[in-house]
Protein backbone atom coordinates (compact mmCIF):
# COMPACT_ATOMS: atom_id res chain seq x y z
CA UNK A 1 0.00 0.00 0.00
CA UNK A 2 1.77 3.38 -0.86
CA UNK A 3 2.55 5.68 1.61
CA UNK A 4 0.23 9.35 1.37
CA UNK A 5 2.24 12.46 0.34
CA UNK A 6 1.22 14.79 2.81
CA UNK A 7 1.54 16.15 6.08
CA UNK A 8 -1.44 16.89 8.55
CA UNK A 9 -0.59 20.34 10.60
CA UNK A 10 -2.20 21.71 13.27
CA UNK A 11 -4.58 24.52 12.57
CA UNK A 12 -4.37 23.70 8.64
CA UNK A 13 -7.36 22.91 6.46
CA UNK A 14 -7.88 19.53 4.66
CA UNK A 15 -9.80 18.53 2.13
CA UNK A 16 -10.27 14.68 3.09
CA UNK A 17 -12.45 11.94 0.81
CA UNK A 18 -12.85 8.40 -0.14
CA UNK A 19 -15.31 6.19 -2.05
CA UNK A 20 -16.17 2.43 -1.75
CA UNK A 21 -14.15 -0.35 -3.25
CA UNK A 22 -14.92 -1.40 -7.06
CA UNK A 23 -17.08 2.05 -6.48
CA UNK A 24 -19.72 -0.33 -4.42
CA UNK A 25 -22.18 1.57 -2.76
CA UNK A 26 -21.64 2.59 1.44
CA UNK A 27 -24.50 3.42 2.38
CA UNK A 28 -27.47 0.98 1.26
CA UNK A 29 -30.12 3.07 3.13
CA UNK A 30 -30.39 5.93 5.98
CA UNK A 31 -29.86 3.98 9.15
CA UNK A 32 -26.62 3.31 7.69
CA UNK A 33 -25.88 7.06 6.68
CA UNK A 34 -26.77 7.48 9.71
CA UNK A 35 -24.32 5.49 11.44
CA UNK A 36 -21.36 6.96 9.83
CA UNK A 37 -22.82 10.38 10.29
CA UNK A 38 -23.32 10.27 13.98
CA UNK A 39 -19.60 8.73 14.30
CA UNK A 40 -18.52 11.61 12.86
CA UNK A 41 -19.20 13.43 16.22
CA UNK A 42 -18.52 10.59 18.44
CA UNK A 43 -15.00 9.67 17.48
CA UNK A 44 -14.03 12.94 17.20
CA UNK A 45 -11.92 13.15 20.59
CA UNK A 46 -8.88 12.13 22.11
CA UNK A 47 -9.90 9.91 24.64
CA UNK A 48 -8.85 6.51 23.50
CA UNK A 49 -9.14 5.18 26.98
CA UNK A 50 -10.41 1.75 27.54
CA UNK A 51 -13.42 2.83 29.63
CA UNK A 52 -14.67 4.66 26.75
CA UNK A 53 -14.66 1.89 24.06
CA UNK A 54 -15.90 -0.10 26.42
CA UNK A 55 -19.06 1.78 27.10
CA UNK A 56 -19.71 2.64 23.35
CA UNK A 57 -18.58 -0.97 21.91
CA UNK A 58 -21.60 -1.84 24.72
CA UNK A 59 -24.20 0.33 24.20
CA UNK A 60 -24.25 0.61 20.31
CA UNK A 61 -27.43 1.80 20.07
CA UNK A 62 -26.56 4.98 22.75
CA UNK A 63 -24.45 7.97 21.70
CA UNK A 64 -21.12 7.49 23.74
CA UNK A 65 -18.64 10.33 24.30
CA UNK A 66 -15.43 10.48 25.04
CA UNK A 67 -14.10 13.56 27.54
CA UNK A 68 -11.09 14.16 25.42
CA UNK A 69 -9.84 16.78 23.63
CA UNK A 70 -11.30 17.25 19.45
CA UNK A 71 -8.83 15.57 16.81
CA UNK A 72 -10.54 18.08 13.97
CA UNK A 73 -13.05 20.53 13.51
CA UNK A 74 -15.42 19.78 10.96
CA UNK A 75 -15.87 22.66 8.56
CA UNK A 76 -18.45 20.67 6.22
CA UNK A 77 -19.00 17.31 4.80
CA UNK A 78 -20.90 15.47 2.34
CA UNK A 79 -22.47 12.30 2.19
CA UNK A 80 -23.18 10.49 -0.76
CA UNK A 81 -24.35 6.81 -1.98
CA UNK A 82 -21.02 5.50 -2.54
CA UNK A 83 -18.34 8.12 -1.18
CA UNK A 84 -17.95 11.03 1.05
CA UNK A 85 -16.31 14.46 1.35
CA UNK A 86 -15.12 16.53 4.62
CA UNK A 87 -13.44 19.18 5.12
CA UNK A 88 -11.66 19.34 8.31
CA UNK A 89 -9.22 21.47 10.13
CA UNK A 90 -6.69 19.51 12.07
CA UNK A 91 -6.70 20.31 16.29
CA UNK A 92 -4.12 18.15 17.60
CA UNK A 93 -0.59 16.09 16.51
CA UNK A 94 -2.10 13.62 14.21
CA UNK A 95 -5.46 14.28 14.45
CA UNK A 96 -6.94 13.35 11.10
CA UNK A 97 -5.20 10.44 10.57
CA UNK A 98 -6.39 9.03 14.14
CA UNK A 99 -9.85 10.25 13.43
CA UNK A 100 -9.82 8.78 10.20
CA UNK A 101 -8.71 5.26 11.17
CA UNK A 102 -11.03 5.41 14.08
CA UNK A 103 -14.14 6.36 11.41
CA UNK A 104 -13.23 4.01 8.86
CA UNK A 105 -12.62 1.16 11.00
CA UNK A 106 -15.66 1.37 13.25
CA UNK A 107 -18.11 2.29 9.73
CA UNK A 108 -16.58 -0.67 8.03
CA UNK A 109 -17.33 -2.97 11.06
CA UNK A 110 -20.96 -1.51 11.10
CA UNK A 111 -21.34 -2.37 7.72
CA UNK A 112 -19.77 -5.80 7.37
CA UNK A 113 -22.07 -6.90 9.85
CA UNK A 114 -25.17 -5.40 8.06
CA UNK A 115 -24.37 -6.96 4.80
CA UNK A 116 -22.96 -10.01 6.23
CA UNK A 117 -19.70 -9.80 4.22
CA UNK A 118 -16.18 -9.24 5.20
CA UNK A 119 -13.14 -7.37 3.80
CA UNK A 120 -12.13 -3.95 3.27
CA UNK A 121 -15.23 -1.54 2.71
CA UNK A 122 -13.00 1.80 1.33
CA UNK A 123 -10.71 2.08 -1.58
CA UNK A 124 -7.68 2.02 0.66
CA UNK A 125 -6.44 5.10 2.66
CA UNK A 126 -8.41 8.14 2.34
CA UNK A 127 -6.99 10.64 -0.09
CA UNK A 128 -6.53 14.08 1.12
CA UNK A 129 -5.58 17.89 -0.21
CA UNK A 130 -4.06 20.23 2.01
CA UNK A 131 -5.81 23.63 1.30
CA UNK A 132 -3.22 25.64 0.49
CA UNK A 133 -3.41 29.89 -0.85
CA UNK A 134 -4.62 29.23 -4.51
CA UNK A 135 -8.00 27.16 -2.76
CA UNK A 136 -10.36 29.60 -0.33
CA UNK A 137 -12.36 28.12 2.48
CA UNK A 138 -15.60 29.34 0.80
CA UNK A 139 -14.80 27.48 -2.83
CA UNK A 140 -13.89 24.25 -1.14
CA UNK A 141 -16.67 24.69 1.77
CA UNK A 142 -19.23 24.93 -2.00
CA UNK A 143 -18.06 21.86 -3.25
CA UNK A 144 -18.02 19.89 -0.61
CA UNK A 145 -21.48 20.85 0.34
CA UNK A 146 -22.64 20.97 -3.27
CA UNK A 147 -20.84 18.08 -4.54
CA UNK A 148 -23.85 15.77 -5.31
CA UNK A 149 -24.45 18.89 -7.69
CA UNK A 150 -21.03 17.71 -9.31
CA UNK A 151 -21.59 14.44 -9.80
CA UNK A 152 -25.27 15.04 -10.84
CA UNK A 153 -26.57 13.32 -7.68
CA UNK A 154 -30.51 13.76 -7.49
CA UNK A 155 -30.73 14.35 -3.63
CA UNK A 156 -34.64 13.14 -4.17
CA UNK A 157 -33.53 9.96 -5.42
CA UNK A 158 -30.46 9.16 -3.84
CA UNK A 159 -29.22 9.21 -0.22
CA UNK A 160 -27.31 12.73 -0.12
CA UNK A 161 -27.11 14.80 3.46
CA UNK A 162 -24.49 17.47 3.00
CA UNK A 163 -23.26 20.21 5.92
CA UNK A 164 -25.63 23.29 3.59
CA UNK A 165 -28.21 23.87 5.85
CA UNK A 166 -25.89 24.35 8.57
CA UNK A 167 -24.33 27.51 6.30
CA UNK A 168 -27.90 28.50 5.67
CA UNK A 169 -29.00 28.07 9.19
CA UNK A 170 -31.69 26.07 8.05
CA UNK A 171 -30.59 22.35 9.76
CA UNK A 172 -33.19 20.76 11.41
CA UNK A 173 -31.43 18.08 12.86
CA UNK A 174 -28.13 17.58 14.71
CA UNK A 175 -25.30 19.90 13.70
CA UNK A 176 -21.48 18.58 13.74
CA UNK A 177 -19.82 21.22 12.01
CA UNK A 178 -17.87 24.01 14.05
CA UNK A 179 -20.09 27.04 14.13
CA UNK A 180 -16.96 29.12 14.74
CA UNK A 181 -15.56 28.19 11.16
CA UNK A 182 -18.61 28.43 9.15
CA UNK A 183 -19.16 32.49 10.53
CA UNK A 184 -15.34 32.76 9.21
CA UNK A 185 -16.28 31.74 5.70
CA UNK A 186 -19.76 33.45 5.98
CA UNK A 187 -17.91 36.47 6.65
CA UNK A 188 -14.92 35.52 3.95
CA UNK A 189 -17.87 35.72 1.38
CA UNK A 190 -19.29 39.05 2.36
CA UNK A 191 -21.92 37.69 4.59
CA UNK A 192 -24.78 35.29 4.15
CA UNK A 193 -26.65 37.16 1.58
CA UNK A 194 -23.18 37.08 -0.73
CA UNK A 195 -22.65 33.29 -0.23
CA UNK A 196 -26.19 32.30 -1.05
CA UNK A 197 -25.72 33.91 -4.65
CA UNK A 198 -21.76 32.98 -4.50
CA UNK A 199 -22.85 28.89 -3.97
CA UNK A 200 -26.12 29.61 -6.45
CA UNK A 201 -23.35 30.43 -8.81
CA UNK A 202 -20.86 27.43 -8.02
CA UNK A 203 -23.62 24.52 -7.97
CA UNK A 204 -24.15 25.93 -12.04
CA UNK A 205 -20.25 25.57 -12.20
CA UNK A 206 -20.08 22.11 -9.91
CA UNK A 207 -22.74 20.51 -12.32
CA UNK A 208 -20.59 21.70 -15.60
CA UNK A 209 -17.62 19.96 -14.34
CA UNK A 210 -15.97 23.17 -14.27
CA UNK A 211 -16.11 23.49 -10.60
CA UNK A 212 -12.89 23.27 -7.97
CA UNK A 213 -10.64 20.33 -8.47
CA UNK A 214 -9.44 17.23 -6.53
CA UNK A 215 -6.22 18.12 -7.45
CA UNK A 216 -5.96 13.97 -7.31
CA UNK A 217 -4.82 12.01 -10.49
CA UNK A 218 -7.14 9.14 -11.04
CA UNK A 219 -9.82 9.47 -8.86
CA UNK A 220 -12.92 9.68 -10.39
CA UNK A 221 -16.39 8.74 -8.61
Amino acid sequence: MSIRNIEFVNGEYYHVFNRGVDKRIIFNDKSQQDFFFKRLQLLNTTDNSKYFNNQRNKHKDQDVNGIGDQLVSIVAYSLLPNHYHLLLKQEVDNGISQFMQKLGTSYTMFFNQQEKRSGSLFQGKFKATHLSGEYALSTVSAYVNLNHKHHRIDPAKNLVKSSIFEYLDKELGICICDPLEIRAIIAESGGLTDYKSYIKQASISFADNKGYSLSIDDFEF
